[in-house]
């Protein structure tokens, strides 16, 4: 029974996460959000998608 109860459980935090995610892709964006930059000058996180060599190819870095 503790079983069933902990896959139940589990199953209906997932469904809960699946939900909420499904929810907050259709909620529009509130108005002056549509397109933010951050004002970033870089760092050494090349993977971040604000930095300012993402995008270019290895050979104009």
């Amino acid at each position: 029974m503790r079983i069933i109860a902990g896959i139940l459980f589990v199953g209906a935090l997932v469904a809960i996460y699946i939900w909420a995610y499904l929810n907050n892709k259709k909620t529009p964006l509130p108005k002056g959000c549509e397109n933010l930059k951050a004002d970033c000058d870089g760092c050494k996180l090349v993977s971040c998608s604000l930095h300012p060599d993402h995008g270019k190819k290895k050979e104009e870095i």
